[in-house]
């Protein structure tokens, strides 16, 4: 099966959307148009739908050739694998945040998620490498890697002719998970009051991925074509999300019919409402990208999108590197749009001219740590 160029085009556009959100300021007017912007919805639902989508169309074609033992193995050596990422990046921070005093005081003042890294480094190694430690930007692969091994059991089922129980259990799981359940266990135990899972409820998220794997196996037998061509269904998510789009930019409009409740736009538990617009949403670019596929193939971003686990890791590194820089420059010039609302020209400039070039080097740097471990090889 060819690769599916949209595919890596959505999930390199969600990169740079992230890695936008992660550097900028909420006052900064761009980030005003890449964050929840045209609804409840961010780039990191897209994320985790397509990382599913990806891996159940590739998994079941490896499940067809290979078969059931292989894919488990395939799957726990590619979650490994995320799992390694995970830890270096985590070791690469501590070493950035003691590189210079400015970073130091940066992430301890303003972020508590890392005091801990601060005030007890090794401890927050040994956490980080249980997964019981996932500070600010460090909790997204943890979660996929953990997702990862859970994919195999899901794609025999759906083999073996059990999509309805699989998927009944997932959005079981994910009614539990908007209640909040579950993941706040661990601080009544004092032994275990440092342990931070993340910000995502795992219990809630995983609907996304289990989704995003079934409509992959699906893709791979080519059974997703009258879905991507119904118009009655595209023409009804759109009016779904334009409702959406005018009620989250119309705040006092839906405060006045309490849709602002956390429970219903819930980021962290994945709300309901939450879930209805990524869910509109999907419908509209699955439909669009199907019948205009040139739209959505623009190279570099495809780049990006081939090798997101490499480009979303370096990210993060950029992220802890730049932010405390972002400060200092920050109110150089500034121009006020409106109350609350800037245009920062020097930390967009450092947005788009060094750090989303630099996301570009990230596969750079793992075929050259691939080519040092070889020679390592050859030499010894």
């Amino acid at each position: 099966m060819n690769r599916i160029l949209q595919l890596d085009f959505f999930r390199g556009l969600f990169l740079i959307i992230i890695t936008t959100n992660h550097f900028l300021s909420r006052e900064n007017v761009i980030y005003r148009f890449t964050y929840e912007f045209i609804g409840w919805i961010t780039a990191a639902e897209g994320f985790v739908f397509l990382s599913g989508l990806t891996a159940g169309i590739v998994y079941s074609r490896k499940l067809v050739e290979e078969g059931e033992d292989f894919i488990t193995w395939a799957a726990k050596k590619r979650a490994f694998t995320i799992y390694k990422y995970h830890l270096m990046v985590f070791l690469l921070i501590i070493l950035i945040f003691y590189s210079h005093s400015l970073m130091e005081e940066y992430w301890y003042y303003n972020y508590t998620d890392f005091k801990l890294l601060f005030q007890k480094p090794f401890y927050s190694v040994l956490l980080s490498s249980l997964l019981l430690y996932q500070p600010i930007y460090m909790d997204i692969l943890p979660m996929y890697a953990i997702f990862l091994l859970l994919l195999p059991m899901a794609l025999k089922s759906f083999k073996n002719g059990r999509p309805g129980m699989v998927l009944t259990l997932s959005f079981l799981l994910y009614l539990l998970g908007t209640l909040d359940q579950g993941f706040n266990l661990f601080p009544r135990f004092h032994f275990m009051e440092k342990v931070d899972t993340g910000f995502f409820n795992l219990l809630s998220w995983q609907l996304l991925f289990v989704g995003g794997v079934y409509l992959g196996y699906l893709t791979y037998q080519n059974k997703t074509s009258h879905l991507l061509q119904n118009k009655k269904l595209f023409y009804s998510a759109a009016i779904i999300c334009t409702l959406l789009f005018f009620f989250r930019n119309a705040g006092y409009l839906y405060e006045s019919l309490e849709l602002s409740s956390e429970y219903w736009v819930s980021k962290e538990n994945l709300g309901p409402l939450r879930l209805l617009n990524f869910t509109a949403l999907l419908i509209v670019l699955s439909y669009l990208a199907s019948r205009f596929k040139q739209w959505f193939s623009f190279k570099p971003i495809c780049y990006l999108g081939k090798y997101s686990l490499e480009v979303f890791s370096f990210h993060i590194l950029l992220i802890v590197i730049f932010r405390p820089l972002k400060v200092l420059i920050r109110d150089i010039y500034s121009i006020k749009i409106m109350d609350g609302l800037y245009f920062n020209p020097v930390p967009t400039f450092m947005l788009f001219f060094i750090l989303i070039p630099a996301l570009f080097l990230a596969p750079g740097f793992k075929n050259y740590f691939l080519l040092f471990k070889q020679r390592l090889r050859t030499n010894s």
